[in-house]
């Protein structure tokens, strides 16, 4: 008994290939005759139809031209193309073939439309075969195919759906397991369970877009992240030199630490928390206004005399900060380019 077909859904074949004839012996009673397909009609069928292509003596070229109810011979119908016929397989159990489909046949079949394929054979290309049976109709081998139509009246029994259900489902899956996994579906893409199908389909396409954007600044946001991290090591470097901290074991022990953290600001107050305060300096001491014999000697600002070395570290990296972020550099490259400009700031004369 033959599974019952169901116009739920309608899947091809994974493998793209369809089946167009099964094997079999089928009576045509409008052609009074019954049609052998055997493994010598299978393999004929194909070889010759993909010699035919391969050297462009079909029809229309490569292609086998694909109709609908055989109307492509008939002079008062149309000839629209529902598929191009492209390569076929001789297979244990008939002939399958590959299938370019049109707008219009893709359509038809995606919805349901047509299911099946009727094949043409001209008299010319089927060998007479011996009689068997009471019945005395004639029987012949096709040996070439001459046209391929869609139709839900094929006359060829056995052959399968052109599309059919989802072959991982079971005949007894219901519409209710479905609806449940559409649903399951739905939440992981943060939308109400009960969302309509074209709204799910509607977010997976925006997420899949989205990831194809991303991905040419993927090696950007790599190179960004390289950077960054150096001049977190930088900073980190720094900030152990300011809190006093000189023995390389307990260095190393604090550097990956401190690298975790956000920003300067938790990176200090963590130092602060292991026990290490920045380290105060002696003031220098003011010794006079220095005597010198130029005529465009320049006395020393008095308001740098007057500043201790923890305040001029805190200009300095704040000097340091502003210029790295505006010119997109790194603690080092920033920190170079301030001591060479504000040489006051790291207790430098200036030149």
């Amino acid at each position: 008994m033959s599974s019952p077909i169901l116009n739920r859904d309608f899947f091809h074949p994974a493998d793209g290939w369809y089946q167009i004839e099964s094997k079999g012996e089928h009576p045509n009673r409008a052609a009074g005759v019954i049609q052998i397909i055997d493994d010598e009609a299978c393999t004929s069928i194909a070889n010759r139809f993909n010699e035919e292509a391969t050297a462009g003596k079909l029809r229309h070229g490569n292609e086998m031209l694909i109709d609908h109810e055989h109307f492509s011979d008939q002079p008062d119908k149309e000839t629209r193309a529902y598929g191009w016929l492209r390569e076929l397989q001789s297979r244990e159990d008939g002939i399958y073939g590959r299938i370019r489909w049109s707008k219009t046949g893709k359509e038809a079949v995606d919805g349901g439309d047509y299911r099946f394929f009727s094949t043409e054979y001209e008299p010319g290309d089927c060998m007479q075969c011996p009689t068997n049976g009471e019945s005395g109709a004639r029987r012949m081998r096709p040996l070439r195919l001459a046209g391929l139509t869609l139709t839900n009246m094929n006359n060829n029994r056995g052959q399968k759906p052109i599309t059919n259900r989802d072959p991982n489902e079971t005949i007894d899956s219901s519409p209710s397991i479905e609806r449940k996994r559409m649903n399951t579906v739905a939440m992981k893409l943060g939308l109400a369970a009960d969302a309509p199908e074209e709204i799910v389909l509607a977010e997976v396409s925006r997420l899949l877009n989205r990831v194809a954007e991303l991905i040419p600044h993927e090696e950007e946001n790599k190179a960004l992240r390289n950077r960054l991290s150096i001049i977190d090591a930088e900073q980190v470097q720094t900030l152990l030199d300011l809190h006093g901290v000189k023995d390389e074991k307990i260095r190393n022990r604090l550097k990956p630490v401190l690298s975790a953290l956000t920003n300067r600001e938790e990176r200090v107050l963590a130092l602060v928390d292991f026990g290490f305060k920045a380290e105060e300096r002696r003031a220098p001491v003011a010794q006079g206004a220095r005597v010198i014999n130029r005529n465009e000697g320049r006395q020393p600002r008095p308001e740098i005399l007057n500043l201790n070395e923890q305040a001029m570290a805190q200009r300095a990296e704040a000097e340091i900060g502003d210029y790295k972020i505006r010119n997109r550099c790194t603690y080092a490259e920033a920190r170079n380019a301030v001591r060479t400009a504000k040489p006051e700031l790291f207790g430098l004369e200036k030149k």
